[in-house]
C-alpha cells in the first residue's frame, strides 16, 4: 500500500479545503429552496443566473487566488441567514482579504454568491440527473442556458467544481 495514496477520506476533505466557499459551494441552487430565508426572490436570482465563459474564468481566477492566499471555509450560521446577502456578509467577514479578492475579479459578494451557486447547482444536478437517468425532469428545474452550458464546458466546470488533488510532492 502507498502511504502517499490519497486515501478517500483524504481526498474528499481536501477538495473541501480547496473549495473557497466550502458550504456555500456545496448547496446546489435547487436546493436553496428548501434553506430557511433564502427568499423567492434570491431563489428566482439564482434560477434566473447565466453562465458564460467570462463568469466561469473569473470564478476560477477568485479560487485559484484564494487557495494560493490559504483562505480558509466559511462556516455559515444558518440561524442568522435571511438572505443571500445575510450568506455574503457572513462570508466577507470570515476573513478580511474576501472582499477585495472578489472585487479584484468583478464580483460583490453577493454576485460571486449567486454565480457560484448558479454554476455549482447546474453542475451537481446535471451530474446527478446523468447518473439516475432522470435528465429531462432535472434539467427542466434549471436554466436551460446554463445546462446548455455546462455540456459545452463540462470538463472545466467539472473541474472548477471538483479541482485536482495538488501532486504527492506539494503535500507536507
Amino acid at each position: 500500500m502507498n502511504p502517499f495514496a490519497p486515501t478517500r477520506h483524504s481526498q474528499v476533505r481536501r477538495w473541501f479545503a480547496t473549495c473557497l466557499f466550502t458550504l456555500v459551494l456545496l448547496l446546489p441552487a435547487l436546493a436553496m429552496a428548501q434553506v430557511p430565508g433564502i427568499s423567492a426572490a434570491d431563489r428566482a436570482d439564482i434560477q434566473n443566473f447565466t453562465l458564460n465563459e467570462d463568469v466561469v474564468g473569473r470564478l476560477k481566477g477568485v479560487m485559484t487566488e484564494g487557495r494560493a492566499m490559504h483562505i480558509k471555509k466559511s462556516h455559515l450560521d444558518m440561524a442568522k441567514v435571511h438572505s443571500l446577502d445575510d450568506m455574503a456578509d457572513q462570508i466577507v467577514s470570515a476573513d478580511p482579504r474576501i472582499k477585495p479578492l472578489l472585487a479584484k475579479h468583478g464580483f460583490t459578494p453577493r454576485q460571486f454568491l449567486v454565480a457560484n451557486l448558479a454554476l455549482v447547482g447546474t453542475v451537481m444536478t446535471v451530474r446527478y440527473a446523468e447518473k439516475s437517468g432522470k435528465e429531462k425532469a432535472l434539467e427542466s428545474q434549471l436554466n436551460p442556458a446554463n445546462v446548455s452550458f455546462y455540456k459545452k464546458h463540462k470538463a472545466a466546470m467539472d473541474a472548477l467544481v471538483n479541482p485536482p488533488a495538488p501532486a504527492a510532492s506539494s503535500m507536507k
